[in-house]
């Protein structure tokens, strides 16, 4: 839904969806001073694309750092390896756009749904199980960095399932 926004109080992340559609997911995305994404990522086949509005965005792709001022933008390729961090004393904002748009949305609807009941760590981090029915649910849109977690949690993915943790995601993609 363009307009939408969806909020990690964990993270100090904020998304206004500008556009989603299967091509196309396009936000305003904030990150409070001193915040970090809740871990290195990347999206099978899909590329993103940072423009920063205010502050300063750093990266990391595949390994190297990169910092993105106001008025640059950054591109990450599809199937890169990213995380993203504010060190500075100022919030940053950016737009980003990840194409093709894939689940991103609803990804983003239940992670930061998650983190607000209270269900992830100190990082924004769901627990073991639940991470495995999330990143099993959206595996096409994005996946952990780590090959050693992604092993894992394809390995607790089943048993995830078969404990009901997939059903907990559903109030997310149900809630607008």
């Amino acid at each position: 839904m363009n307009g939408e926004i969806l909020e990690n109080p964990v993270t100090g992340e904020a998304l206004q969806v500008l556009e989603s559609t299967p091509g196309l997911f396009k936000v305003q995305y904030s990150l409070r001073p001193h915040g970090e994404i809740a871990g290195a990522h990347f999206h099978p086949g899909k590329e993103q694309q940072i423009t920063v509005l205010s502050g300063e965005m750093h990266l990391r792709i595949d390994g190297a750092h990169r910092v993105v001022r106001a008025g640059e933008t950054a591109v990450v390729p599809a199937g890169a390896h990213h995380f993203q961090w504010n060190p500075r004393d100022s919030e940053v904002t950016a737009i980003e756009e990840i194409r093709p748009a894939g689940r991103l949305h609803e990804f983003f609807r239940v992670l930061f749904g998650l983190a607000r009941d209270g269900e992830t760590d100190a990082q924004g981090r769901p627990s073991l199980l639940l991470a495995a029915a999330l990143f099993s649910e959206f595996k096409g849109s994005i996946r952990q960095a780590p090959l050693g977690t992604r092993v894992l949690l394809a390995v607790l993915a089943p048993i995830a399932s078969g404990l009901g943790y997939r059903r907990q995601l559903d109030r997310y993609l149900t809630r607008r």
